[in-house]
């Protein structure tokens, strides 16, 4: 887990990477040193953070933080961040303070952000209500197309690195935006790059040229993206990182998007992507139980054993980085043909292998926690395909008892 140290050291280095795209990188950062002295005399840790000068090195490790700050209670330098937010908010004018804290938000990381609302009480969220009832400005809330395309691609990217890395992720979502751009010309506003290389401020830039796009045009090309995104992402083995986005966006950002007519849903969900999508599930409830590589090892080997007659799915699951947790799950048959009998089947058999190895106390935990984790139209579609996990339990708890 994080520690408050390494959230402190990214909320600044956050807030100067958003100031200096104003103004300059130099400016923002002589900024926050200053803000940060006058705040000294009523936190005196701060003495533990040092804003170095851009100038002569890169922008992100312009902030070093010392470790004696994790001995700081996490609330009281939550107070810290919080202070320094309104003293700047307070500084930038009457409607940038608004998009100050969205963009802190956007930017610092769903980790980062966690452990800001949880161990640090930096409830960000509720900064920016208390700004707008505060301000009593209904017209901070307006979101512009633009805003919505580099949120939504800006959270595409982080979805994507998850499963990949970073390198891959920005090649991968430039090329379904390159793709989408022969159809939609007006996507030429939009581009995506390494800003590692580029010297760049944002990986997502977006012209405001956008804003003036018809909304029905615009939503077209942004589901295209999603559902070229997914069709390339199962394709390479990976998961839906479509079905992701609504616990990653806020809800304006997915109020938004439903103007624009734009469907948030898995695309081209056949057998296959039902398959992939149980298995990862299973994967990391097992993880939860041990580790993650021995869980990917484990549900490897399970699949083996259960795959001995050739009427059966040969499906396999290559660790590209298992300590990583990085994996490509691949079903060896020809996808069209899988019928609904081969997966009920499959993930009959490979549920009822796991719970008879783990026994029957961790058994039965392992069902309810899978039953909680497998997204709801996935555990409608294999209980429809009849995967009965009550009866699973039955059998379990009966067969235990008569040992």
């Amino acid at each position: 887990m994080l520690e408050p140290a390494d959230v402190t050291r990214q909320f600044l280095e956050t807030m100067i990477h958003i100031i200096g795209r104003k103004t300059s990188e130099e400016y923002a950062a002589v900024t926050i040193r200053s803000f940060l002295r006058r705040l000294q005399l009523t936190y005196p840790f701060i003495r533990d953070i040092e804003v170095k000068d851009t100038r002569f090195i890169e922008l992100e490790g312009c902030v070093n933080v010392r470790e004696s700050l994790n001995n700081v209670d996490p609330k009281e330098l939550g107070n810290t961040l919080k202070d320094l937010t309104k003293q700047i908010m307070g500084s930038i004018g009457k409607n940038a303070g608004y998009f100050f804290i969205r963009e802190i938000r956007e930017k610092i990381g769903t980790e980062y952000n966690e452990v800001l609302l949880t161990t640090m009480d930096v409830d960000l969220t509720l900064m920016q209500s208390i700004y707008i009832v505060e301000k009593k400005s209904i017209n901070l809330l307006v979101i512009e197309q633009s805003d919505v395309v580099r949120r939504l691609l800006k959270t595409l990217l982080d979805l994507v690195e998850k499963q990949t890395s970073k390198t891959s992720a920005i090649e991968f979502i430039a090329r379904r935006v390159d793709a989408a751009r022969q159809q939609y010309p007006f996507l030429d506003a939009v581009r995506i790059s390494d800003i590692r290389y580029t010297m760049g401020i944002d990986e997502v830039t977006v012209q405001e040229t956008i804003n003036d796009i018809d909304a029905k045009e615009l939503g077209k090309a942004l589901q295209l993206i999603l559902k070229e995104t997914d069709t390339a992402s199962f394709s390479q083995g990976r998961m839906s990182v479509v079905v992701n986005l609504p616990t990653h966006l806020t809800s304006e950002y997915l109020q938004k998007l439903e103007e624009l007519d734009v469907d948030i849903t898995a695309h081209g969900l056949g057998y296959d992507v039902l398959l992939k999508q149980t298995i990862a599930t299973i994967i990391d409830v097992l993880a939860k139980i041990c580790s993650e590589p021995y869980a990917i090892y484990a549900v490897n080997t399970l699949l083996q054993k259960t795959d001995r007659s050739p009427k059966t799915l040969h499906i396999t699951i290559d660790a590209m980085n298992t300590s990583a947790g990085v994996y490509q799950i691949a079903i060896v048959n020809d996808t069209d043909a899988i019928s609904e009998t081969d997966v009920r089947r499959a993930i009959q058999k490979l549920l009822e292998e796991i719970v008879r190895t783990l026994g029957e106390k961790s058994g039965d935990e392992f069902i309810q926690t899978f039953k909680n984790s497998l997204e709801k139209k996935y555990r409608s579609r294999i209980e429809e395909l009849g995967v009965n996990l009550h009866m699973i339990e039955l059998h379990h708890e009966l067969s235990a008892q008569a040992e």
